[in-house]
């Protein structure tokens, strides 16, 4: 349901048709086990992990990985990794309201842009101050990351601002 696989898929696309952006960017996923006991769960995590690998050979060099994965259950070290991100990603198939897209926003201290899936609750609420994605379109979600990346910073702030006014 956390669609995990295609973020990755779009960076990856992101990090081919913009080299330049090797060594300048990078994704931090927060991501918390959950059902580790289920097969079919554990199986997806080894697909999670593989492509993170994959891309990581492919784009990554000395001294930079393009992504880095924290699979643990910290709450305060992904909060703090929030009031980092330039560009917040929350694009599940489906689910309930998801507080990722509201938590984001209000600890933020850098204009970030939230690109949030059109599957998520959030949406009705934040999708108008957000760059929508369809859950399955690994291009449109590739094509959402390198805007909100290359947003002027006038329209990143007042996104921003919207967002936390709208929780």
């Amino acid at each position: 349901s956390k669609n995990i696989v295609r973020g990755f898929e779009a960076f990856d696309l992101l990090l081919r048709r913009r080299p330049e952006l090797r060594g300048r960017v990078r994704f931090l996923a927060f991501l918390v086990p959950s059902r580790e006991q289920v097969p079919v769960y554990r199986r997806y995590r080894e697909q999670v992990m593989a492509l993170v690998q994959a891309i990581n050979a492919r784009h990554g060099r000395p001294g930079w990985q393009p992504i880095t994965v924290f699979y643990e259950n910290n709450y305060l070290q992904a909060l703090a990794g929030m009031t980092l991100y330039d560009v917040l990603l929350v694009n599940p198939i489906l689910d309930g309201m998801n507080l990722v897209a509201k938590e984001g926003p209000i600890v933020n201290e850098r204009a970030g842009v939230l690109v949030l899936s059109e599957g998520a609750g959030a949406h009705q609420q934040l999708g108008g101050w957000a760059l929508p994605v369809a859950p399955a379109d690994v291009q449109g979600t590739a094509d959402a990351l390198e805007r909100a990346l290359f947003m002027p910073q006038p329209e990143r702030e007042a996104r921003a601002a919207a967002l936390r006014l709208a929780i």
